[in-house]
């Protein structure tokens, strides 16, 4: 009998600590795409503030609501991000927003590092073309960038923590990257 096959994660429990500032790979949270349909916006925050408690985040900002990040993306663009392991259906969440959004799963598209410390601007500051200072880019801020040639999402989660997102399928090449830039700051 033929052996069952496991899915795999890349950089599947990966961390490292440099002078102070960690780097970790962020595991098992949940991440959806909600997009807002023609005409829809309306059904759309009224959705979100039922399910969330929350209203639609500006793009570029994020909020919080206990166990979910809402990431404002775009002007009809919203990321839903688990802050813990709980992963509901796509069609469940779907379900529980009336069918105001468009759902869908993305998961197992993106990997999330997070980066923590004294040294996480300075490491940043190398590879990421935007002014991630906290004068400029505080607290629940996001933007869309590129680091090293790959396209990232970068989330100021703290004046010293950022969430850094980028495509799965590059995932080794954007933690070297991250890496490679905290090594030569430390």
């Amino acid at each position: 009998m033929p052996k069952a096959l496991q899915a795999i994660t890349p950089l599947d429990g990966r961390s490292i600590t440099h002078g102070g500032t960690a780097l970790w790979v962020v595991r098992d949270r949940p991440l959806y795409s909600l997009s807002v349909p023609l005409g829809g916006d309306q059904a759309f925050d009224q959705a979100l503030m039922n399910r969330f408690a929350l209203p639609r985040p500006e793009p570029g900002q994020f909020l919080d609501a206990g166990a979910f990040r809402l990431c404002g993306l775009a002007q009809d663009q919203v990321f839903v991000m688990g802050l813990e392991p709980t992963r509901p259906a796509a069609t469940s969440l779907a379900q529980e927003l009336g069918g105001a959004a468009y759902v869908t799963d993305q998961s197992d598209a993106w990997v999330s590092l997070h980066l923590n410390g004294d040294l996480s601007l300075a490491a940043l500051e190398r590879i990421c073309p935007i002014n991630l200072n906290p004068s400029a880019f505080p607290t629940g801020s996001l933007a869309r960038t590129s680091m090293e040639h790959l396209s990232a999402i970068v989330m100021a989660d703290s004046d010293q923590g950022f969430i850094l997102i980028s495509a799965i399928s590059s995932a080794e090449s954007f933690w070297h990257a991250v890496e490679t830039s905290l090594t030569n700051v430390s």
